[in-house]
Order: structure tokens, then C-alpha cells, then sequence
């Protein structure tokens, strides 16, 4: 069975994208994985293949299993370890359709029902917007990874996702894999301060690895690469593969409620 991760945090420019696409990258090395673009700006799948009109999307699939078609979910083929189901930005027009608002979590229960036996992860990407495209995937994954960075980070932000997230009815607990502060410049004092203060309040929600500010990884989904691709490997390659395996060791360690009371039992502190 596989893992379901996402990537997922309602403040925009923390890299939610570029973590997914460098995870990608990392777990499909030793991994069979599968990235699916939930978000309508389909900025991941414009990494991946570029500007290409795709027949079978996020969008396209969901609507047919909406209409109880049975639809073949062919995801296009990165290299053999890695594929895609790419975005659209007619998803955005779901999140006022009356049938999706009713039933979105059954909807992609079935989509992900169809195709988990073939991976063994399964990694979101996830829109800002805590709409119902997010809660009905929420409602179908194992687990959530939160980028941050140090420059817009605060703790009653992170417990208000927390509250969000504890709001989605789901048959089980979600995994919190954990907070990791991206776009981090270890040499600024402000960022080591964000940081430092954000262990104490946090724990061992706060993951260990960092990732650096790196032009490298713009220019990697610039050209449609892979960040390991690059002749010399670079310090945020390192980084992301590093985070990788730490996610890794974190599956299933700690949920949702257990989060919740170690933030309850701290402010109490």
C-alpha cells in the first residue's frame, strides 16, 4: 500500500511547489512515485512537461468519475519511477459545483483507489486556497508535510492550520510529517532566531533539515530538470535529498490529535 503525502500550507510563496517536484525527484531514486497537480495554476506540471495541453488531467478525471464513468487513468511518464496526473485550471470551476462540494472526498477516495497499488508514494500538490479540492484530499491521505519559511513563520499561523486540518472528517488519523523552514540563510540572524524560537515552541514537529536559498532551483524548473540533473550536485540538491529521508523515518509517527495536544500542553507550559 502506498503512502499519500502533501505538500500543504495556506501561505503562499513558502515553495510548496519546488518541494513537491524536489521530493519527487529524491523518492523516485529508490521509489516508485506518483505526483498528482491539484492546484488550477498547474505550476508543477509546467516543471515537469511544460506548456502542453494535456487530454487527461486532475480535471478531466475527476469530472468523469463525477459522472460515474469509469475513466483510464494513464499518468504521463516522467522516467519510469516518476509520473504525473498534471493539472488544470478548470479545477477552480469544482469548487463551486454543487456535486463536488457534496461528494469530492468520495470522488478522489476513487481515484486514489484506482491507482495506489501501482506506487509506492503518491505525492500532492496542493492549492492554497483551503477549499474543497484540499479538505476532500485531506479526507484520503496519509500524511501532510508544511513548508515555512523564517520570514513569514509565526506558531499561531501553524495552529491555525492545525485547527483547519482537524476540521476534515477522516476514517483515521492525518500524519503531521512535520514543519521545514525553506528558503532558510543560515548566516542571518533573523532566520536563526525564527528558527530557534520555533523549536522551542514546537518540538519535534520542527524538522531537522533546512532548506538553503538556492537560485539552482529555479533555474532546475525553468528547464524542466531535475535539480540532480545538474553535472555538479548542488548544496540545496543535498538539502532536499536529506529532507527526504528524514520524511521518511517521520511516516506515521505522529498525527493530528497528538500534535494538537502537544501544542495544548505547551501553551499550558
Amino acid at each position: 500500500m502506498s503512502q499519500t503525502i502533501a505538500v500543504y500550507n495556506f501561505k503562499g510563496g513558502v515553495g510548496k511547489t519546488s518541494t513537491t517536484l524536489s521530493l519527487a525527484h529524491s523518492w523516485s531514486r529508490a521509489f516508485k512515485v506518483l505526483v498528482i497537480d491539484c492546484d488550477p495554476q498547474s505550476n508543477l506540471s509546467q516543471a515537469l512537461i511544460g506548456q502542453s495541453n494535456q487530454a487527461t488531467t486532475l480535471f478531466t478525471l475527476t469530472k468523469k468519475i463525477l459522472h460515474n464513468e469509469q475513466p483510464k487513468i494513464e499518468p504521463i511518464e516522467i522516467h519510469p519511477y516518476l509520473h504525473l496526473i498534471p493539472g488544470d485550471y478548470n479545477m477552480a470551476e469544482m469548487e463551486s459545483n454543487t456535486q463536488f462540494i457534496s461528494f469530492g472526498h468520495i470522488l478522489f477516495y476513487k481515484l486514489l483507489a484506482a491507482i495506489r497499488h501501482q506506487y509506492d508514494i503518491i505525492l500532492l500538490d496542493f492549492p492554497t486556497h483551503f477549499g474543497v479540492t484540499v479538505k476532500s484530499f485531506i479526507a484520503n491521505i496519509d500524511g501532510i508535510l508544511i513548508p515555512a519559511t523564517p520570514g513569514s513563520f509565526s506558531v499561531a499561523g501553524f495552529k491555525k492550520l492545525l485547527g483547519y486540518l482537524n476540521e476534515v472528517e477522516k476514517d483515521k488519523p492525518l500524519n503531521i510529517l512535520g514543519i521545514f523552514f525553506n528558503l532558510y540563510r543560515k548566516h542571518t540572524l533573523f532566520h536563526q532566531k525564527i528558527v530557534r524560537e520555533a523549536e522551542q515552541e514546537l518540538g519535534r514537529l520542527i524538522l531537522d533539515q533546512r532548506i538553503r536559498e538556492s537560485i539552482r532551483v529555479s533555474e532546475a524548473n525553468e528547464q524542466h530538470e531535475s535539480l540532480y540533473s545538474f553535472t555538479e550536485q548542488s548544496a540545496v540538491a543535498e538539502d532536499f535529498l536529506k529532507l527526504s529521508e528524514e520524511v521518511i523515518a517521520r511516516m506515521n509517527s505522529i498525527d493530528l490529535p497528538t500534535a494538537l495536544k502537544q501544542l495544548d500542553e505547551q501553551t499550558v507550559n
